[in-house]
């Protein structure tokens, strides 16, 4: 049983942690067949309300939940699959083990790989909040080039999972190493704004490849673009129309900071 490690990003507390998810599950827009998400990892105070709000508004009738990382900490294997249930202060979630010995043929079973990753674990709380009896998949990924991932894609269709990406957008400021542009924080926060905006409008259009290329180009500081890229191909597999944007804000919103993340919730249908 892979025990948790996001408490700090979540309260430790059940009831605590119990309140806060449903004073955060609020949903902006009803999109009525839901095939996927994007949500922030975030500690809750700063991206809670954008992937509240995203679960919110994408609720699915789907039993089981594929959920795409990435890998913050350098463990592990590239393609990383868990096979240990996991636990939250709400309770424990299980992992499906015919779908993950069906993707152990893919994927490495690497429980290294998550055991201090706190990017899928901060999305549990959400999911067990608004759901009963579900099982879950998790996969933490590392840098793959484009052509890995379209075959990973392909590999990993099935039409009975709903799809989650773990992904903040751009880290900006000293503490990420990261200043392309520094001309006051109103510009900083606008030129963010617009290199987001961007990559969201291509996203939304299913446009993977252009996503993944000017990311990858420009060295934009998006944390899950893997992950982003990976739940596009997927969702334009499967029959995505398109995605629509729920919610987006800066941790500046929150904490006036030189350094400061933005996030964006988006669903797939």
């Amino acid at each position: 049983m892979r025990q948790p490690i996001a408490i700090g990003f979540y309260p430790k507390e059940k009831k605590h942690l119990e309140n806060d998810v449903k004073n955060l599950l609020v949903p902006k827009k009803e999109i009525k067949k839901p095939l996927g998400l994007i949500a922030p990892h975030a500690g809750y105070v700063y991206s809670g309300s954008v992937a509240g709000t995203t679960y919110a508004s994408a609720r699915t009738d789907k039993k089981n939940f594929i959920l795409l990382g990435p890998n913050h900490t350098g463990r592990g294997s590239p393609i990383s699959l868990s096979k240990e249930d996991w636990k939250t202060p709400l309770g424990d979630v299980k992992i499906n083990q015919p779908l993950a010995e069906r993707f152990s043929k893919i994927a490495q079973v690497d429980e290294s790989a998550h055991k201090q990753e706190h990017s899928l674990e901060v999305q549990l709380p959400f999911m067990q909040a608004m759901y009963q009896d579900f099982t879950f998949l998790p996969l933490c990924l590392m840098h793959l080039e484009f052509h890995e991932l379209e075959k990973l894609a392909f590999k990993l269709l099935d039409e009975n999972s709903f799809y989650i990406a773990s992904s903040d957008f751009i880290h900006f400021g000293p503490m990420y190493g990261y200043e392309p542009v520094s001309s006051g924080i109103k510009t900083n926060l606008g030129w963010v704004k617009s290199v987001d905006m961007r990559m969201i409008d291509l996203v939304c259009k299913l446009k993977a490849k252009e996503f993944y290329d000017e990311v990858a180009e420009n060295e934009y500081s998006i944390c899950g673009y893997i992950p982003i890229t990976l739940i596009t191909l997927v969702m334009k597999r499967l029959g995505a129309r398109g995605g629509t944007l729920i919610d987006y804000k800066t941790s500046y919103e929150v904490r006036e900071d030189p350094s400061f993340v933005s996030y964006a919730g988006i669903v797939f249908e």
